[in-house]
């Protein structure tokens, strides 16, 4: 009924408010902005449905939520679903064989030595990260540390061998407080990707789950991750690492409110990820990546992180070191006439737009 669906658009309080009502409406205008609206609808994903026009009609209703402009609660929550998605199709395939070459000159690049490459072995075609917060990190045997969009692993790994967790066992270790001793914990949201580095964990040798475990959680959530893992909510960690996760997270304040929660008096954060200098400025014609949307804005870092309560921040500001990086070829074996089984890259289905 078009007719109906007119009136419920101009009912709409996106409409009424800076258009039609405009001396007591939110733009507060002198005069209308405009003599005429055309609205056109190219949204075949978002119908109407015939029954929602009735009842706006019948209900009188003039301040209708336009359905065709999502509120910033929608977005992220689209937004996280579109996360979810992506890094759990990468969790399914993580077992299978990557490119290790490539995996190892990017991880070079990004500042791991020769002694990590060699720790995380046949682990490294999995990494995932833009940089390496164990530079800044600097995690102390006996510490406990905390790893925020852990992946598959690897940075977990790395920081169990820092840490000591990685050569504690029962006989140097009481088993009964986690807390007393040096262990990890891994937070992902993908439930596959917590799957492979719990199994990988226990390939390794490494004592799962008292010394190192990995539960699927959200960082805008994280208290209700730990507790449900049966861990104190709060004052635990010495120290929480972070590399790229912090991009695909829509609430940056909330999930620094609940990192600083989870620190310990004194504890201290080492969170690697992209940003941008002005999001505004992103070309809105061009279809950006799903993290791209939620960079953190460069300027606002270190004011919200103090006003949370954080004491010394220190935002390093760097362009990607992989910027002009020649990397290897492609190393990976696969039969391409089977999608099966081939890895699940996640920025795959974005790779014609840089070529």
């Amino acid at each position: 009924n078009p007719g109906l669906l007119d009136q419920y658009i101009l009912n709409a309080e996106v409409v009424r408010g800076p258009l039609l009502q405009y001396s007591d409406g939110l733009a507060g205008f002198q005069r209308p902005c405009a003599d005429f609206l055309f609205v056109y609808d190219e949204d075949d994903e978002n119908e109407i449905d015939e029954a929602v026009l009735q009842e706006a009609e019948l209900s009188g209703n003039n301040t209708q939520k336009c359905p065709f402009s999502q509120d910033k609660a929608n977005e992220n929550d689209d937004a996280k679903a579109e996360t979810i998605e992506a890094y759990e199709r990468v969790g399914q395939t993580a077992g299978l064989r990557g490119n290790a070459a490539r995996a190892k000159a990017i991880m070079t690049y990004l500042g791991y030595t020769d002694s990590d490459l060699e720790y995380v072995a046949a682990d490294i075609f999995n990494f995932q990260g833009v940089a390496n917060p164990h530079t800044v990190a600097n995690i102390q045997r006996g510490e406990c540390v905390l790893d925020i969009g852990s992946g598959l692993g690897i940075d977990s790994f790395l920081a169990a061998r820092n840490c000591g967790a990685d050569v504690c066992n029962a006989d140097v270790c009481n088993k009964d407080d986690v807390s007393e001793a040096p262990f990890v914990v891994g937070v992902d949201i993908a439930q596959s990707e917590v799957n492979h580095a719990m199994a990988r964990a226990i390939d390794r040798g490494l004592v799962v789950p008292d010394r190192i475990r990995f539960i699927r959680g959200d960082v805008e959530k994280l208290n209700d991750a730990l507790a449900k893992a049966n861990l104190a909510t709060d004052n635990l960690f010495d120290v929480c690492v972070s590399n790229g996760a912090f991009c695909l997270v829509p609430d940056k304040q909330k999930a620094f409110e609940n990192v600083f929660k989870a620190l310990r008096p004194g504890g201290r954060m080492a969170i690697s990820t992209t940003t941008v200098s002005d999001p505004k400025q992103l070309d809105p014609s061009f279809e950006w990546p799903v993290c791209v949307k939620m960079f953190a804005n460069l300027d606002e870092l270190q004011a919200m992180c103090e006003g949370i309560g954080f004491k010394n921040v220190q935002i390093l500001d760097a362009e990607s070191p992989l910027e002009g990086m020649e990397l290897p070829a492609d190393d990976e074996v696969v039969d391409s006439s089977d999608s099966s089984d081939k890895r699940f890259k996640i920025h795959g289905k974005y790779s014609d737009q840089y070529e």
